[in-house]
Parts: C-alpha cells; sequence; structure tokens
C-alpha cells in the first residue's frame, strides 16, 4: 500500500472519521457564516470576547464562526425522544492572544444530542478517550463532575460575588484567592481549609473519589461522586482506566454546562487537545428541551510536537522526455501498482527529494541510479 505524509492532524482527521461512523455518527457541515448576535449574546461559550464580523450584502450582520458548538445547537431539531448523533470538522475563527489578530483554528469535534442518558454519557467519554488514543496511546484524560464544586458552594450558603469568586479561584487553583475569598465571606477556618483542598481533589480515581467523598457535605455531594465513580468503573471494564484521572476542581461555565466534564492531553504536546462535556444548559438557553454532550479535538496542538519530516518528497520521479502522453500514463500506473508515489516530469526536476529515478524508454520505465 501507497505511504503518504500526512500531517498529524490529518492523520487523525482520517483515522477519527471511521472511528465515529462506526458508532453511527454522522458528518455535519454548517456554514461559515451565522448571525452576529448569536455569538455577541453568548460570548462565554467560547474563548475570546472578540467576534471577526461583516456586513452581507442584504444588510444583515454576519460573523466568521468563532464556535461550532453554538451553530448547532441554535440549527438542531433534536429533542427529547429524538436524538442527533454527529462529528464534523471545522474551521473557527478566534482571536489570538500571542499577537492581537484573528487565527483560523481547525477544529473536529463529535456532538450526542437529544434523548442523553447514562450510557449516551459513557459512549461519549470513550469516544473521547478513544480519539486520544488513536492519536497517541501515551494520552491523558481528566474528567470532572462540576457539580460536585458547584452544590459544595451552594450548601455554605454564600452571596452571588462570593460564589462566583470562589468558584473562579477553584478553577484557577489559586490557593491564596481562595482563602481571601473565604476570609472576605467571614468563613470558619475549618471550611477555609476545605476549599483550599478542593483544587488538589484530583489524580487516580479511586484516591479521588475516596477523599472527595470524606469532603462532601451532604448527600447531594456524594451522589454527585457516585455518578463519578460510576463512570470511572465502567471506563476500567472497557480497558481505558489506565489513562484516566479525575479533577474535581475542573469547572466550565455554569450558564452553559452541568455534570460531566472531561479534557484530554497527549504527552510532548504543550496544550490541551481535547474538550468536552454536558451542556445541557446551553440547549436550555435556546429553547431547546433536550440534552446533550460533546467534545471538540484541538487539531492545529496536534502539529506541536516533535515531527519526524519525511525524507524523501515523493518516492520516485518518472521521466518522460518527449515520450508519447498516453505511454508515460501507463508507465506511471505501473509504478504506482508497486506501491510507489510518483512524479512525472519532463526532466529531471530540481529541488525534489526522491529514492528512485525512473526514465521512459520505448514505453518503459526503466530505473537508472541516482
Amino acid at each position: 500500500m501507497m505511504k503518504y505524509n500526512l500531517r498529524p492532524d490529518e492523520t487523525a482527521t482520517l483515522e477519527l472519521r471511521g472511528l465515529y461512523e462506526k458508532y453511527g455518527y454522522k458528518k455535519y457541515k454548517i456554514s461559515k457564516f451565522e448571525e452576529y448576535s448569536l455569538y455577541v449574546e453568548n460570548r462565554d461559550f467560547f474563548t475570546g470576547d472578540k467576534v471577526l464580523s461583516f456586513t452581507d450584502l442584504d444588510g444583515r450582520l454576519l460573523a466568521m464562526k468563532p464556535d461550532v458548538t453554538l451553530s448547532i445547537i441554535n440549527n438542531t431539531r433534536a429533542e427529547k425522544g429524538k436524538s442527533e448523533k454527529i462529528y464534523y470538522i471545522e474551521n473557527v475563527y478566534r482571536e489570538s492572544k500571542e499577537n492581537h489578530s484573528f487565527k483560523e483554528i481547525n477544529q473536529m469535534g463529535l456532538e450526542y444530542m437529544g434523548d442523553v442518558t447514562k450510557y449516551s454519557i459513557l459512549e461519549v467519554m470513550v469516544l473521547a478517550a478513544e480519539s486520544l488514543k488513536t492519536i497517541n496511546e501515551d494520552y491523558l484524560l481528566e474528567i470532572s463532575n462540576m457539580n460536585y464544586t458547584m452544590n459544595f458552594l451552594r450548601a455554605l450558603q454564600l452571596s452571588e460575588s462570593v460564589y462566583l469568586e470562589l468558584l473562579n479561584n477553584i478553577r484557577r487553583k489559586n490557593i491564596t484567592g481562595i482563602s481571601e475569598a473565604a476570609e472576605k465571606a467571614g468563613l470558619k477556618n475549618e471550611v477555609t481549609d476545605m476549599l483550599c483542598r478542593l483544587p488538589f481533589l484530583y489524580g487516580n480515581p479511586e484516591e479521588a473519589v475516596k477523599r472527595a467523598l470524606e469532603m462532601a457535605l451532604d448527600t447531594t455531594m456524594e451522589e454527585d461522586v457516585r455518578e463519578l465513580e460510576e463512570y470511572c468503573r465502567a471506563l476500567r471494564g472497557m480497558g481505558l482506566s489506565e489513562n484516566i484521572q479525575l479533577d474535581l476542581s475542573m469547572v466550565n461555565d455554569i450558564a452553559y454546562y452541568n455534570g460531566i466534564i472531561f479534557r484530554g492531553y497527549i504527552r510532548d504536546l504543550p496544550g490541551c487537545v481535547l474538550a468536552g462535556g454536558q451542556y445541557d444548559k446551553a440547549m436550555k438557553l435556546f429553547g431547546k428541551e433536550a440534552g446533550a454532550i460533546g467534545f471538540a479535538i484541538y487539531l492545529d496542538e496536534l502539529t506541536k510536537g516533535k515531527q519526524q519530516m519525511p525524507r524523501y518528497d515523493v518516492d520516485a520521479v518518472l521521466i518522460y522526455g518527449e515520450a508519447d502522453m498516453t505511454e508515460t500514463a501507463k508507465a506511471l500506473k505501473a509504478l504506482q501498482s508497486r506501491g510507489l508515489s510518483v512524479r512525472a516530469e519532463r526532466k529531471e526536476p530540481e529541488g525534489i527529494r526522491y529514492r528512485e529515478k525512473y526514465v521512459l524508454r520505448e514505453g518503459q520505465p526503466v530505473k537508472e541510479e541516482i
């Protein structure tokens, strides 16, 4: 079989399409443009607060989409009793923090919308783990039930401002910020101590579950942990536990997300390559009576690691000179049938790296020494 010199993101895209379709997910294609108001009114759903916009010929203000999931929610027909299972490969346009300009981001994702059951959630988590494994077997999937931390703070009966301040500091693992906010709220020392331990509720699932149960303030928080434990047990039964870790301090935007959330990492790649979770709240904000869970893979991140450059641009070149075009085409096919990638040129090309050189003589490709 012929080998192609594909980038890591290109290889991942091809392999993941097969994985998702095997589970019954269908490719979803959306427009590059969406109503500007959709994103302006929901800035918190995606990273950054600037949207690339333009005025259409009919006078409407449109945006180059900074997020795919919002557009899918806006257009889905999923409801209770009618589910949609889709995946997408799209580009989004977001502000670059490095140079204060817009950048195009290549993204692949998967969404399960409609009747979201425990199995549905498990299936998406399995596909998140399998996606990472397909990219590189040396991966890590971090899982959280964000309801645990939210219910912890609700049990303290805090003001809205203190609640949000503590939540933000827990999310950032800012112990100093947690202590200062707790002191400002007049919380007892033992409560402050427990809040400062929340960011460290991560690691091996069994150990993290045990510590989380010890810190639970009520039965609601215990149920949050037990739900997470149930999914971890199922993942272990499917042989996916070795690369799973819990992090109960992980909390997404509370206006849109709920329940199970997760992030994925690949060794030697600098950033998060996969992120997802439940977003039933976002569905409700759009008037959709349905649950939803999904994830996105940031394909551009896959190109940031160490990559082995191909030694050759092509396996072989075929020099055809003044030969007949039909003979040239047949000779090219004959070489390709041997599993070679071949470049046909009238004369020897400059700046092209190749392993083998063939010259077309009397309708036959003759190999020459390089």
